[in-house]
């Protein structure tokens, strides 16, 4: 699955406070989200709710609201598998990616000595 840079940085949250209990699963308040959330990605308070349930349809997890008897919203978060292979997804697209940039060089360095050499031969 490819995500977008804000479903990245908040599956980033969840699967780092989920990850942490054997069996992948968290309390954590919209509050704990926004907050760890970092300054290069914008998100909205009012993104929050759309971007969980964007991650609920892609089979990351499950997430159910709560309210704690002082009435804040508390979501239970339990990973599922694209969520728990989600670290490892995300070194191979890192590893995906380096290999296409090597690959790019490379074939730039190919095409400028052939060039160089077509240069030499025919002046």
């Amino acid at each position: 699955m490819v995500l977008g840079k804000k479903e990245k940085a908040l599956m980033n949250i969840i699967y780092n406070k989920a990850s942490r209990s054997q069996n992948g699963q968290c309390l954590v308040s919209p509050l704990d989200l926004l907050t760890k959330i970092p300054y290069g990605v914008e998100f909205k308070e009012t993104e929050l709710e759309e971007t969980l349930n964007q991650l609920v349809l892609d089979n990351y997890f499950d997430c159910s609201k709560a309210k704690t008897p002082s009435g804040d919203i508390m979501y239970c978060i339990t990973l599922k598998d694209n969520g728990i292979s989600f670290l490892r997804d995300k070194r191979v697209s890192r590893r995906k990616l380096i290999l296409r940039i090597i690959t790019t060089i490379l074939i730039a360095a190919l095409s400028f000595s052939l060039k160089e050499i077509l240069n030499l031969i025919f002046g």
